[in-house]
């Protein structure tokens, strides 16, 4: 196939936009928070570039607002992100699946907001219904730090502690059901996604992992989990970071390697896309910050050709190369994650 057919097809399956559900946002709002516009000036380029469609905006806490100012930074986070959409024209905060297709239909790019980790709960369960009236519609129960509802799971191949949910985090987990919250399993230990599994009736979602075949991290999923994510209706979104240890295998050809896994398990309609973009983030840290982040975080990789949103292309390109078909391609850009909404929210 000739170059412009291939960038012609690429922009066929690109029409309705792409979704990616984990997108740590909100913090990086926060810290640029004596600034205004940056949505609209350091972000929405990318991704109009990339013809990104929905974003999972997620919540998360670094280290050193934990615990005193987890709520308050919480909140902060949610409030600039309000202040930003209000001052441009191009972005919609959607708290249902038909809010999503109003805005896609306007020609909006959506913000669905996430949680990873929910410290900024505390141990309060009634919290749980304050975010969700300020938007919040999926929720990591973990990072990869311990909270009240429990643990996440290791950047190693084992040894996550094996004590599953809290009282608190089964409590969060019934809550999130009943109130219309999307579960993810994302970053939780392998005994707490056991327990989610037990608790949980409706299907569950990875907003952004890995299949540990290629990267035999706790963090990433096994074989069984994607089974019984996929027995359960769910969706899995590959992460383009944590694609192999080595830096060399870190390609566009190994993530779509992730992506053929999962679908060779259970099906191309539980596959889909949680980049978890650290790229916009990364450039402006300092050498001593980036030596701490890969001692914390062992071995993470960015892909040289999709370090961003503007470059979702890419992926497409791979796929279309790799002999997926334009349905299948749809699914995994867009389709899928809305089934999710349509279901769920």
């Amino acid at each position: 196939m000739a170059s412009r057919e291939i960038e012609e097809r690429i922009d066929r399956l690109h029409r309705h936009g792409v979704i990616d559900l984990h997108f740590d946002l909100l913090m990086e709002l926060y810290e640029r928070r004596t600034r205004t516009k940056v949505l609209e000036m350091d972000i929405l380029p990318d991704l109009e570039a990339g013809s990104i469609g929905v974003i999972g905006a997620a919540l998360y806490l670094h280290d050193r607002y934990l615990p005193e100012l987890a709520l308050r930074v919480a909140l902060d986070q949610i409030a600039r992100l309000y202040a930003e959409v209000d001052q441009s024209d191009r972005f919609a905060i959607c708290k249902s699946h038909a809010e999503i297709l109003q805005a896609r239909a306007s020609g909006k790019i959506a913000f669905l907001i996430t949680m990873e980790g929910v410290e900024p709960l505390g141990a309060d369960i009634d919290l749980l219904r304050a975010f969700y009236e300020l938007g919040l519609r999926c929720v990591g129960l973990t990072h990869a730090r311990r909270n009240a509802a429990g643990d996440g799971a290791l950047f190693a191949e084992s040894g996550s502690p094996r004590g599953g949910l809290t009282d608190f985090g089964r409590d969060l987990v019934r809550e999130c059901e009943t109130l219309g919250v999307i579960i993810d399993l994302a970053h939780i230990s392998p005994a707490g996604f056991n327990d989610i599994f037990e608790i949980a009736t409706k299907p569950l979602i990875v907003s952004h992992t890995n299949a540990r075949r290629y990267y035999n991290i706790e963090r990433n999923i096994s074989d069984e989990q994607i089974k019984m994510v996929g027995e359960r209706g769910g969706v899995i979104g590959i992460n383009a970071v944590l694609v192999s240890p080595r830096q060399e295998e870190a390609t566009i050809d190994r993530y779509v390697d992730h992506m053929e896994h999962v679908r060779n398990l259970i099906g191309i309609d539980g596959v889909a896309i949680g980049f978890d973009f650290l790229e916009f983030v990364s450039r402006q840290w300092s050498a001593a910050e980036r030596e701490k982040f890969q001692h914390q975080f062992t071995h993470a990789h960015f892909i040289a050709e999709l370090s961003n949103h503007s470059q979702s292309r890419n992926v497409t390109r791979k796929l279309i190369e790799r002999g997926f078909a334009d349905d299948e391609i749809e699914k995994i850009l867009f389709r899928n994650w809305m089934r999710i909404f349509e279901q769920l929210l």
